[in-house]
């Protein structure tokens, strides 16, 4: 699968040179350059592009900003994965390794990012070179220790940004809204965010940044390219966009999910806490075969015993009553969450009101029960007994595409379908 590399450049043709060389020696994966230059004057920067093979070229007569040059490049594209890189990095062995070990680790996962010298947000650390001819050797050790580690975050930067492309097609590219730059990396996180995909920063991955090295050069030219004047001029943009502060919607805490799960057979408990495990901060199982407690507790799932005689409202009850979330999602034996699912109550968690909403859900065709949609997610003060009238509850219903799988089991003794 190849990755294709979206590079800015306005003037800095020394930083453009190290970082395409630095490329090229370090990246084993298959990949395309594009760069996009936004009117450079300097007289080297676009006549040393044009000699280089390797490099798909797109030159403006102007400085069309940030967003707007990353999505031309965007257009042209045709690998599979997204990689905006600025022009004033380095990248170290193994970088692009990492980077798509992380991005791939999960289904779910949307966008990565790597660590740094230099960055707002949690991707900078302490480095203990001071000249680029021992930066491998850290970045090697670095990479070595931290072999396979990511960090869950909700924001990452766009001197590095690593995407699928499928994720940006799904969202959209950077918005053009924000100019020349700043806050259009936050608005595409948010984005991504909402749709219910994670942010990880892999770890292991380590690039060299400057840092600002454009916009230090713009703000010479112009003093409204000042970088702090940009940043206050796109957060006021991004809050008439939003409705709010955009740091505030970005690291919004999510609802608090408990998942209660019936369960009469190991193999379907088995495969509805595995389709759970990502999106519940809590898990009650009520057992209702008396031969699944064994695997509650190898989920760390609270456990209830429960006859199987009992109602399906009463058993679920039991399990609401033993819930500390304001959140709940109910879930029959049998019933399992599919990955796109997931990612769609994963974004509700994110955009649900705290005051008492309740969302529907779409239920597969069973053999015996005719496809359907009932409330299974709800806050707790929601009552049972509106579950499957939803429609005559007087407080807001969200009327979601969700779908709840099943899958029979002809081993079940116990059956409740």
């Amino acid at each position: 699968m190849k990755t294709s590399m979206i590079i800015l450049t306005h003037n800095q043709f020394h930083h453009t040179v190290l970082c395409l060389e630095s490329i090229r020696k370090w990246t084993s994966e298959p990949y395309e350059i594009i760069v996009v230059d936004n009117g450079s004057t300097d007289g080297l920067t676009v006549m040393y592009l044009k000699l280089q093979p390797d490099v798909i070229l797109i030159c403006n007569d102007h400085n069309a900003g940030f967003a707007a040059g990353c999505n031309q490049g965007l257009e042209v594209a045709t690998g599979e994965h997204i990689l905006f890189l600025n022009n004033d990095t380095v990248v170290t062995p193994n970088w692009l390794t990492h980077l798509l070990a992380a991005l791939h680790a999960s289904p779910d996962i949307g966008m990565v990012g790597p660590l740094t010298n230099y960055s707002s947000g949690h991707q900078i650390i302490p480095v203990p070179y001071t000249d680029l001819l021992d930066l491998n050797a850290f970045a090697h050790e670095h990479g070595t220790r931290n072999q396979g580690k990511t960090t869950e975050v909700r924001r990452l930067i766009g001197f590095c940004l690593l995407a699928k492309r499928a994720v940006l097609e799904e969202v959209g590219g950077f918005d053009e809204i924000y100019d020349i730059g700043n806050f259009e990396d936050d608005d595409l996180c948010l984005r991504v965010a909402r749709a219910g995909y994670r942010l990880v920063i892999a770890n292991a991955s380590f690039i060299h940044h400057v840092g600002h090295a454009t916009m230090k050069e713009l703000q010479q030219d112009t003093p409204q390219n000042n970088v702090q004047y940009l940043m206050g001029i796109n957060r006021n943009k991004a809050k008439e966009k939003w409705g709010e502060d955009i740091f505030d919607l970005i690291y919004k805490e999510d609802a608090k999910l408990t998942c209660c799960v019936l369960a009469d057979t190991e193999s379907a408990l088995i495969k509805a806490l595995d389709s759970i495990k990502d999106i519940a901060d809590e898990i009650i199982v009520v057992d209702i075969s008396g031969a699944c407690e064994a695997i509650s507790q190898s989920y760390a799932a609270s456990y209830v015993k429960e006859k199987p005689r009992k109602s399906r409202m009463k058993q679920w009850e039991r399990a609401v009553q033993q819930a500390a979330g304001p959140y709940i999602l109910l879930l029959e034996a049998g019933e399992y969450v599919s990955e796109q699912a997931r990612r769609k109550i994963r974004a509700l968690k994110r955009s649900i009101s705290p005051d008492g909403a309740v969302a529907t859900m779409k239920f597969e065709q069973r053999e015996e029960v005719p496809a359907t949609k009932q409330v299974r997610l709800f806050h707790r003060s929601f009552p049972l007994s509106y579950l499957d009238k939803p429609k005559s509850y007087k407080q807001e219903v969200l009327d979601t595409d969700i779908v709840i799988h099943y899958e029979f089991d002809s081993r079940k003794e116990n059956a409740i379908h």
